[in-house]
């Protein structure tokens, strides 16, 4: 069963119940652009407590604002009864939210004509405020006053660059302005809510066109971790394969402290530290000591970084040749491993099995001595009767 077909479900369902149920959001635009969406919204004037008990599996965790899920065959939908919400007091979410009993109500509520449109269970469109036509022509515009609608959730802003990344269309002129206005009320938005943003509008096919209107708007001002380095990212023509390459350019060019305050995954921290260090001591000699300690990922990066920035040979390929050449890629490919230096010098401390383990591995890298169980013990045996 794909996605659509267990939203059908959930309105014949509601149909069969007498309540009104339509396909909203994003899955519309979608559906329209010809393009696979991987999420379905649902809105209805059933409430949520009816919803609730209509279908055997709902997660119930959305009742305040309206919403239940609905899971069909391992698939959630989000059913959301029809409503008007009340005053954005946080900048984020309405502090109050009343049920209507129709539609089109509900619809002018939304963020963007876009994003504001139905589909009936007939997959028949309903569009109360343009978004049809804006989708022909490829236009982003807020569903009513811009400057309301940032007021009202001010992240919806930075959604605005994100759908210019994702799907390169323009922006109404109004919109922008207002965006250039409201642009300091992100002061209200958590860091964790701008990452996830940011993070989906960098892997868009249109990522320059979003990052040349976040400096159009002076938008970056209002973001403290964008407050250098987009201008080189521009001038450059460099395009990040991913949030993480993202962050490491903007922390190279000026924002190290502001990345580094983010409340950020470890492995994404370690990955931006680990690159800044390497482009910060001017590495630019891959060793194989080297490429083992850092791994590929970030030796490419520091590569791309350096032929970017420093205008340096591109030894990408040579890298990426170097490394598959290695004789250890991690210390777990050791033939002999810590767990027979335990066993063979039990009196050993700790310290010293990790010291051990490490001189093994860099006299392999250096091409001194082989990764053979006998030879590594032989080598070992020595060591020690030396000391």
């Amino acid at each position: 069963m794909n996605l659509l077909e267990g939203a059908k479900i959930i309105l014949k369902t509601l149909h069969e119940q007498g309540y009104e149920a339509y396909i909203v959001g994003g899955y519309v635009r979608d559906y329209l652009l010809g393009v696979k969406s991987t999420d379905i919204d649902i809105a209805t004037n059933a409430h949520p407590e009816v919803v609730a008990t209509m279908f055997p599996k709902t997660i119930l965790t959305g009742m305040k604002h309206g919403t239940v899920t609905v899971v069909i065959d391992k698939k959630q939908y989000e059913v959301t009864t029809f409503r008007t919400d009340g005053n954005y007091l946080d900048r984020r979410r309405p502090d109050q939210v009343t049920f209507v009993g129709d539609l089109q109500t509900d619809i002018k509520r939304r963020d963007f004509t876009i994003n504001a449109l139905a589909l009936t269970i007939d997959e028949q469109v309903i569009d109360f405020v343009g978004g049809i036509e804006d989708i022909k022509k490829r236009i982003i515009r807020t569903v009513g006053n811009p400057y309301e609608r940032f007021s009202e959730d001010a992240l919806r802003m930075l959604r605005v660059f994100r759908f210019v990344s994702q799907l390169g269309f323009t922006v109404d002129e109004e919109t922008l302005e207002a965006i250039k206005v409201n642009r300091e009320l992100m002061n209200f938005i958590s860091k964790e809510r701008i990452i996830m943003e940011i993070a989906k509008l960098v892997l868009g096919k249109y990522f320059h066109d979003a990052i040349k209107l976040i400096f159009k708007t002076e938008f970056y001002k209002a973001v403290d971790f964008l407050n250098h380095g987009l201008d080189l990212l521009v001038n450059l023509n460099y395009t990040p394969t991913d949030f993480s390459e993202f962050l490491t350019f903007l922390a190279v060019t000026g924002n190290y402290e502001a990345i580094m305050n983010l409340p950020l995954a470890n492995v994404i921290k370690k990955t931006v530290t680990d690159v800044y260090e390497m482009y910060s001591l001017e590495i630019n000699e891959f060793t194989n000591p080297i490429l083992f300690r850092q791994g590929l990922y970030v030796c490419l990066l520091t590569n791309k970084l350096n032929h970017y920035l420093r205008k340096l040979p591109d030894k990408q390929e040579e890298i990426k040749n170097q490394y598959e050449n290695l004789p250890i890629k991690r210390v777990c490919d050791l033939a002999y491993k810590g767990s027979d230096l335990i066993i063979r010098y039990p009196e050993r401390k700790g310290p010293w099995i990790g010291d051990m383990i490490d001189e093994i591995c860099l006299k392999i890298l250096l091409g001194e001595l082989k990764n053979d169980y006998h030879e590594i013990e032989k080598y070992v045996e020595e060591k020690v009767k030396s000391e």
